[in-house]
């Protein structure tokens, strides 16, 4: 049998082929190894901190374009057509993302301002409640708001992509059918799997795929963790991307890595805020996250599983599918094919 980190040449040259696309990472600092290996095409990052404010926002976009300006591997993708340039040109292509709609405060008019600066895809919340609704860790899901409504729409008329990875349960639904967009759930684990708040039921997976959207499945550890004493590992993220093309479809799925593209870049001032934060609400996930802990002693923070560290091992799940039996196109899709029919869909031109 091969060993689960060899990618044979048919593998390797359907990854160079193919527009891969992340549907999650953080803190870029320029292209490096784990990029190329990986054979990114395109990243979609959370760049404002998930509790910025407008000010704070501004400054961490501004960030992400001077990274672009001393880095010719780097292009800030404001429309498709960047993406297909940075394939053709072997560079990076980086999407502006955010985790958390908190940054708008309740100024609509700022979605159209940050949309011309190259905001291209907007979580609608992060864990906790906003004003545009509840995150998974509110103890009463209330729901979408009458301003979060609101945002949707102008989200879409901005051209911007909805992300509803970490909000709750009737949140979730109630944006779907808000929508008249694609929507995406950029990174999120499996209920069939993991019994956790942030991971996306079958129910969710057929409603997001009904709008022409793409569901994201994470190789964060945690979520392709099913109990045990032994690490997740590559074969359990490729089990859950097979259940979500089984419910979803083939044109849905795509993934969402979740991890940093520079290693050790996750600020001290998030972990602490949830260290501090989350425990109270739901003392069952905090166990869980416990004995995962106690699992995977040893297991830095940017590991997610065994046989695949990061993005940069992005080829072995092309080998993966290969081996399982999808064909060439259908891998594609899930690399980044999903995800770039969405873009193509919702990111349209403002109006001068």
């Amino acid at each position: 049998m091969r060993p689960a980190e060899e990618v044979t040449a048919q593998a390797q040259a359907l990854h160079r082929r193919s527009v891969v696309i992340d549907g999650c990472s953080f803190f870029l600092r320029g292209y490096n190894d784990r990029i190329a290996s990986g054979g990114l095409t395109a990243i979609n990052f959370t760049v404002p901190d998930v509790y910025a404010d407008a000010a704070a926002a501004f400054a961490d976009v501004r960030a992400y374009y001077e990274i672009a300006r001393r880095d010719p591997k780097v292009v800030i993708a404001r429309t498709v057509a960047d993406i297909e340039r940075c394939k053709a040109e072997g560079k990076l292509a980086a999407i502006l993302g955010c985790q958390n709609s908190r940054f708008l405060g309740t100024e609509l008019a700022l979605v159209e301002m940050f949309a011309r600066l190259g905001m291209r895809v907007v979580q609608l919340t992060y864990n906790e409640r906003n004003f545009a609704g509840d995150g998974w860790m509110e103890p009463v899901d209330a729901g979408l708001s009458f301003f979060g409504r609101a945002l949707i729409k102008e989200l879409a008329r901005c051209g911007i992509v909805l992300d509803l990875s970490h909000i709750g349960q009737r949140t979730i639904m109630e944006a779907i059918e808000a929508s008249e967009q694609p929507v995406v759930v950029t990174h999120a684990g499996l209920r069939k799997f993991v019994d956790h708040g942030r991971t996306v039921t079958d129910e969710q997976m057929k409603a997001i795929a009904a709008t022409g959207g793409v569901v994201g499945v994470t190789s964060f550890g945690a979520f392709n963790w099913r109990g045990g004493d032994k690490r997740p590992r590559l074969s359990d993220f490729l089990e859950a991307l097979e259940h979500a093309i089984s419910v979803a479809g083939i044109d849905h799925v795509g993934i969402g890595t979740d991890s940093v593209v520079e290693p050790g870049g996750y600020p001290q001032k998030v972990r602490d805020h949830a260290a501090m934060t989350y425990g109270p609400y739901s003392e069952k996930q905090v166990e869980r996250t416990r004995r995962f802990k106690e699992v995977t002693a040893g297991l830095t923070t940017d590991d997610h599983l065994e046989g695949f560290r990061s993005m940069e091992h992005l080829p072995r799940v092309t080998q993966g599918l290969l081996d399982r039996g999808y064909k060439e196109e259908d891998v594609q899709k899930v690399l980044g094919a999903n995800f770039l029919r969405v873009f193509r869909a919702v990111w349209k031109p403002l109006p001068a």
